[in-house]
Order: C-alpha cells, then sequence, then structure tokens
C-alpha cells in the first residue's frame, strides 16, 4: 500500500503542496482530480521520486510502500505511465529493445541467454494480451500510433512487475476509439492481475467511471476524498460541486 502522509512541497519557496495525506492500494484504482495547476502534476513526481524530476523541489513528510521509504527502495513497485509515450521510449532503438530495459534494470544490466529468451516469450504473450502484433518489436517509435505506444507503454510498465501504476492523463491525447481500448485494458488488468492504479486526470467522466477512490486537489491541499461514486453523486465541498458542474456527468 502506498501511504503519503503529511506532504508538503515546495519550489522557489511557493508552496506546491500542503499538509498531504493520501493511501492508494493495490488491487484499487485511485483517482486525483483537480484544476490546472492544483498540485497533481507535482504529486506524481513527488510520488516518482526520480531525482531529475524533483532537483528543485523542498519536500518535507513520508511517501511510504508498506512502511518502507519509498525513494529508497532499491526494488521499485511503482511504475509510470507518462501522458505523452513518445517520450517514454527511445527514438534509437527497436521497440522490443525497449520492452527489454525493465529486466535489464532488474537483473543488473545482465541476462542469461535462457533469461532472455523467457522474456522476449513474455513480451511476445503480452502483446496478444495488448493486441498487438509481434511485428511490432521490431520497429521504432516513429513507426508505430499514439495508441500502439500507449499500449506498450503500459505493458513495459508491467514486466517491471509492479504493484501500482501511475497514470498522468493516459487518454488525454488519444482518439475515442483507442481511448475506449486503452480503459478497458485498464479495467482487466486492475480485475484479472490486482494492479493497483493511480489516475492523475482532468477527464472527469474517465475518473468516475475507473475509480474506486478519488481525491479531489484544490490549491495543493485535498478538499474532498471517498469513495468514487459517493463523490461524484453527493459532493461535500462546494469546490468540488463546481468541479463536477464544470462538466456534464449525469449521463456517465
Amino acid at each position: 500500500m502506498l501511504s503519503i502522509q503529511d506532504l508538503t512541497v515546495s519550489v522557489s519557496n511557493r508552496q506546491i503542496l500542503q499538509n498531504l495525506h493520501l493511501t492508494a492500494k493495490s488491487g484499487e484504482i485511485t483517482g486525483i482530480i483537480g484544476k490546472s495547476g492544483s498540485g497533481k502534476s507535482t504529486l506524481f513526481k513527488v510520488i516518482l521520486s526520480i531525482p531529475e524530476m524533483i532537483s528543485n523541489m523542498k519536500i518535507s513528510g513520508n511517501v511510504l510502500w508498506n512502511g518502507q521509504n519509498l525513494s529508497k527502495m532499491k526494488s521499485k513497485p511503482v511504475q509510470p505511465v507518462f501522458q505523452d509515450p513518445f517520450s517514454f521510449f527511445s527514438p534509437y532503438i527497436q521497440l522490443g529493445q525497449s520492452l527489454l530495459e525493465p529486466k535489464y534494470t532488474s537483473n543488473g544490466f545482465f541476462i542469461s541467454k535462457s533469461d532472455l529468451l523467457i522474456e522476449q516469450e513474455r513480451i511476445e504473450r503480452l502483446l496478444d494480451r495488448f493486441q498487438l502484433p509481434k511485428s511490432i518489436l521490431e520497429k521504432q517509435i516513429n513507426q508505430v500510433s499514439g495508441g500502439q505506444l500507449q499500449r506498450l507503454a503500459i505493458l513495459r510498465a508491467i514486466l517491471a512487475n509492479p504493484a501500482l501504476i501511475l497514470l498522468d492523463e493516459p487518454v488525454t491525447a488519444l482518439d475515442a476509439l483507442v481511448q475506449v481500448e486503452i480503459v478497458r485494458l485498464i479495467k482487466e488488468l486492475n480485475a484479472e492481475q490486482g494492479i493497483g492504479f493511480i489516475l492523475v486526470s482532468h477527464d472527469l467522466g474517465l475518473v468516475k467511471h475507473l475509480s474506486d477512490i478519488v481525491y479531489v486537489l484544490n490549491e495543493g491541499h485535498i478538499v474532498e476524498s471517498g469513495k468514487a461514486l459517493e463523490v461524484f453523486s453527493n459532493p461535500k465541498q462546494e469546490f468540488t460541486k463546481q468541479l463536477i458542474e464544470s462538466r456534464d456527468l449525469s449521463r456517465l
């Protein structure tokens, strides 16, 4: 379980997040919503704890996984899927090589021939599960569609065997039919494999449809949280009501 305790984050003496408390469990989909500038992207970066992403931040509080400091864990239980999948893969190597990177990283960049064959077979099985052709392994990012690349980004995150996947606007840049495919894939992975997801999105309909639990961020504070259907159908805070009313969710 991811547990965020009393998290406060400042950038250039400007407070972005203040006294946040949040939990996200494996097997559940946790949504985070709020207006632009509410702190969603900052929270996403802090959870990941990638040094290059947080180097300009002053951070206090705790980000824990099952009681351990997440940033100090050698094997990360949390993996990201970014909004722009084209920034997730190297343009210089074939996609098949990119998909092997999680295995190389976990093995200290050494893989025996037998382990390599096992991982390649695993990738090919997952390609079928993700409705992707095996020929895609020999292509580079400029030779595939955005929808295919986003599915590959989720696939690569799964290859790292995470307990939790962070999704940053996972369908925003995709057309409607591809969005439906990605949403179905996320729900199936959650139900069948018990993978937890944190979904950060401006798309309130998507969050309402996918999430079990939702947190509402406003100006760096969590102003409301609870079961997603309850928050969306009966919001307690005026800010949440206004946020929901800004889009007609009555038919979702």
